[in-house]
């Protein structure tokens, strides 16, 4: 892919000197694109380090942070992703690589152009403050992206001063606070700050202090985004033609990928050598999440899933450490009312071998993470996907209160749903089903949900089983 090139490190003393200049030119509009070679396996790592940024600005903006705590956390997961480069990298180079990357990701589909727009506006603002600290820094940046705010001239700057502290004095703000430059805009490019009254409103134009200027140019960024995302999305065929078939997976894959720990990878700690046929029945009552533990009751109800929903179990059931063996047994068992043994060799063993690695290209292939199963689709007779997202509130209300979820965490978990965060909703289900447990990464995984419960399950029958999580009942259990 034709991106930026790779420039030498720069002298140690050369660096340290650059590194406030760096620090400017790292806050920009992404106007020009980039042009030169890279590696596809630096293309993937690089989209990935800043779509773990954006995940954590869009998870701590859900969970309410504000100010310097949002802010504190921002920038750190930036270091711990190497968002600006490493010790030994341009910084300009990995950000604006990164950037243009998820523009190719996410250009396609409405809701993705939304996610990735919000999120990248909100970073931009947090760096904006975070580096943009005094008035010349401010202007710098303006001149070096071409922003011709217009400025209000020295005659009427006394006016507008005084009328921007009766609108600050107005809304309970100091009136008394020194207010510099002065921007004269039209009123629709600062809607944020209009509904705040933060600006003095005059004539269809809104004035603006320099301390507020990152809502006005933030409003530039969002529009320069929007265009080059529309951009690419019409000249999309022309970049990735139907015969490529080694970028565009990639690309196309990566609003999918699943961030965290890899819980369906072999040995990993999610995998525990104790669960068999014999104990699935508790321990799915007792650990597993809501859309994994309505496929098991749906199977064990009807002896029967359809594909989709039998991928979604099988793949799950697999990274929580159920051995092939035990499987086979399994989803032998249940289907046996109603499918005859050479029927279900024939037709479902290898299916289940091919998920375990033991047929076909012998690939193991992982569980679905949230991201994926909250965007499945399916008929009325379907039982896959996200419960969240697809059951209405009464359904789901009540599927909540035979878990014996605590009441108010239903609420909580119904607010969650109507704001479409589903794996948050999940995650409020999590502390009403494990009372006291605190979730603070959220759900981002079934199988993280199943180690997480196993955890504070353990952990309290260690400490001496009197605050045990209370049992999730099974309807109709039992193998068939």
């Amino acid at each position: 892919m034709n991106f930026l090139g790779n420039k030498p490190a720069a002298p140690e003393e050369s660096r340290a000197g650059r590194k406030h200049a760096d620090e400017h030119r790292i806050v920009r509009l992404y106007k020009d694109h980039p042009t030169c070679d890279i590696s596809i396996d630096e293309f993937e790592r690089l989209a990935l380090q800043r779509l773990r940024v954006l995940k954590k600005v869009e998870d701590l903006k859900l969970r309410g942070k504000q100010d310097e705590a949002l802010m504190t956390e921002v920038m750190t997961s930036i270091r711990d992703n190497n968002l600006e480069g490493s010790a030994i990298e341009d910084p300009m180079r990995a950000d604006q690589l990164s950037h243009f990357i998820l523009r190719l990701s996410y250009c396609g589909k409405p809701e993705l152009r939304k996610w990735f727009t919000t999120q990248e506006c909100e970073l931009f603002r947090l760096r904006f403050i975070d580096k943009l600290k005094t008035e010349d820094d401010r202007a710098l940046f303006l001149q070096r992206e071409g922003l011709a705010y217009t400025a209000v001239q020295t005659s009427e700057r006394e006016m507008v001063q005084q009328k921007m502290k009766e609108v600050l004095r107005s809304s309970g703000n100091d009136g008394d606070i020194k207010i510099e430059q002065i921007f004269k805009v039209p009123f629709i490019s600062v809607p944020d700050l209009v509904s705040q009254r933060k600006v003095w409103l005059h004539g269809g134009f809104a004035y603006v202090g320099q301390k507020d200027l990152v809502s006005l140019v933030a409003q530039d960024f969002r529009i320069n985004l929007s265009k080059g995302l529309a951009s690419i999305s019409r000249r999309w065929r022309e970049i990735f033609p139907d015969s490529d078939q080694r970028l565009r997976p990639l690309v196309e894959g990566l609003s999918q990928r699943y961030l965290g720990p890899d819980l369906g990878a072999a040995g990993n700690q999610a995998r525990r050598s104790d669960l068999t046929v014999a104990n699935l029945t508790s321990v799915s009552a007792r650990h597993f999440p809501l859309c994994m533990h309505n496929l098991m009751q749906t199977v064990r109800r009807d002896h029967h899933l359809r594909h989709q929903g039998r991928q979604q179990l099988s793949l799950f059931l697999k990274a929580v450490g159920l051995p092939l063996e035990e499987a086979l047994i399994f989803w032998r068992s249940e289907f046996g009312p109603k499918v005859p043994g050479d029927k279900f060799d024939k037709e479902y063993a290898y299916n289940i071998r091919h998920n375990y690695g033991k047929e076909g290209k012998m690939t193991e292939y992982t569980a679905h993470s949230c991201v994926s199963i909250t965007r499945m689709t399916g008929g009325a007779d379907e039982h896959h996907g996200c419960p969240y997202r697809r059951m209405d509130e009464a359904s789901l209300r009540a599927n909540l209160a035979t878990l014996r979820c605590e009441p108010a965490r239903i609420n909580e978990a119904m607010q969650k749903k109507a704001g479409g965060h589903f794996q948050l909703a999940c995650a409020c289900t999590f502390q009403g089903l494990h009372a006291g447990a605190d979730l603070e990464l959220g759900i981002n995984h079934p199988a993280q949900y199943y180690l997480e419960s196993r955890r504070v399950y353990d952990e309290r029958e260690s400490a001496g089983g009197s605050s045990k999580p209370a049992a999730i009942p099974e309807a109709g259990a039992g193998p068939s």
